[in-house]
């Protein structure tokens, strides 16, 4: 799609200010049904429109994004525009300086359309918040994105911009991604930069990439680390061992999420991959290994205004920090040497295969007001259960996608995540991309820009 709109733009069959004018009116559109956006900057939008289709009158370009619709999440500090976090505590913050990931897009020629609505401090997996309105899904506006990364998720599966920015510390690329049927790829810990991010674990934090397609995120992808990304694009996945441990992915899960990633997974064996059942019994520890570092790390950011500023925060984050409190220093450290082996132990069976697969969430969907009631599988709250698939990537800190592998009954999406070792970004956006052709595709959701 990208590519595509590029090709448009150079050969002026559109222009960069009929675009951004276009995602503008479609973020005013669909601002009660989808809430995509906290802050929207249409003039500098429209002037940074303004001088892309200047440079291509006179047959400048920078590719690959030149005149290209772009959004940030907002957790990413972007210089003059206010920068929430989802929060009241920064409700008024307008950061001195870009944040190395939004400064990557501009350098690709991107424009700026504002900041993506996202859980606050991208502390929970819904994207319901109390300060700015929850996000709805394009699929169904009462049902919930998945988060933290949720505006983003939605804006591009509206159509209302072909990329944005996510931060995944437990899923939150991924998660929404699969649950607005889009595309979501957690690269390898510390390959794209989170300097001028707020923190929510700087142990785990990672960001990257959400568009419709497998190409557009590696697109994105480069952009945002100026790596050239050699993807091969394959016929076959001959000779390719997919491990795929059923007896934690298929696990507590939505039997329609089986369905259609069983299926997702008989059209990678049917283009030559070596499908096979793995046991990696460490995975049902990822929750606990997780929330024992996460938590304190996040606590150690937020004690600046926690809790003396208890009462600006939500309940569900407010929650959060008040049991970190309770986590003590020696739990914390053990809960690093656990990483690290559970880390060890991914990477050792990496040695047998080379890529892990199963779905991205376990559950379809769900409406905004459940989040905080235990209705999900086994009785997990949905918070907590959206992560149990995503998690162990972020603890391995190896790279991670979900694809888009089917819709159920009801017309809801449903992601195929696939792993892989760490650095190895174009080998598995290879592997999307085969499956991604193989699928064939994806339908537009009810609720469009």
């Amino acid at each position: 799609m990208i590519r595509r709109l590029v090709a448009d733009l150079q050969s002026r069959h559109r222009s960069p200010v009929e675009l951004t004018e276009a995602a503008l009116a479609a973020i005013e559109r669909t601002r009660t049904t989808l809430n995509t956006f906290i802050t929207v900057d249409a003039e500098g939008a429209l002037a940074a429109a303004r001088r892309a289709e200047a440079d291509l009158a006179q047959g400048i370009t920078r590719k690959p994004l030149h005149g290209i619709p772009v959004a940030h999440k907002d957790l990413i500090a972007t210089k003059g525009l206010r920068t929430t976090a989802g929060s009241r505590i920064l409700g008024d913050w307008i950061p001195k300086h870009d944040a190395p990931v939004v400064r990557a897009l501009a350098g690709a020629g991107a424009v700026c359309l504002g900041k993506t609505n996202t859980h606050e401090f991208a502390f929970g997996t819904t994207n319901d918040n109390p300060h700015y309105g929850n996000t709805g899904n394009p699929w169904n506006p009462g049902l919930t994105t998945g988060g933290s990364s949720g505006g983003s998720a939605a804006a591009v599966a509206a159509g209302i911009l072909p990329l944005a920015t996510g931060t995944d510390t437990a899923g939150s690329i991924r998660i929404p991604a699969a649950l607005c049927g889009v595309v979501g790829l957690k690269p390898t810990y510390g390959l794209v930069s989170t300097r001028g991010i707020v923190p929510l674990s700087r142990t785990f934090d990672t960001a990257g990439p959400i568009a419709r397609t497998v190409d557009d995120v590696a697109i994105g992808l480069e952009a945002l680390t100026g790596i050239r990304i050699e993807i091969e694009e394959r016929a076959s996945l001959r000779g390719i061992r997919i491990g795929v441990p059923e007896h934690y992915v298929f696990d507590k899960v939505d039997p329609e999420i089986e369905a259609g990633v069983r299926e997702a997974l008989a059209v990678l064996t049917k283009l030559g991959a070596e499908v096979r059942t793995i046991e990696i019994p460490v995975l049902p520890d990822c929750f606990d290994i997780g929330i024992t570092i996460v938590r304190p790390e996040a606590l150690a950011f937020h004690g600046r205004w926690f809790p003396a500023r208890a009462n600006e925060y939500g309940p569900d984050v407010a929650k959060s920090l008040e049991a970190a409190q309770r986590i003590t220093g020696a739990e914390y450290i053990i809960a690093l040497e656990r990483r690290r082996r559970f880390a060890r132990t991914l990477r050792e069976v990496l040695r047998e295969v080379d890529l892990f697969a199963g779905p991205t969430v376990p559950m379809l969907a769900f409406e905004n007001r459940l989040a905080f009631e235990p209705v999900a599988p086994g009785g997990d709250l949905p918070r907590y259960a959206l992560t149990r698939f995503t998690y162990p990537y972020n603890l391995g800190r190896l790279p991670a996608i979900s694809v888009p592998c089917g819709l159920s009954k009801g017309g809801l999406p449903i992601g195929l995540q696939l792993a892989a070792g760490a650095y190895e970004e174009a080998f598995l956006l290879s592997v999307a991309m085969a499956y991604e052709k193989a699928r064939g595709p994806w339908p537009e959701p009810p609720v469009r820009e």
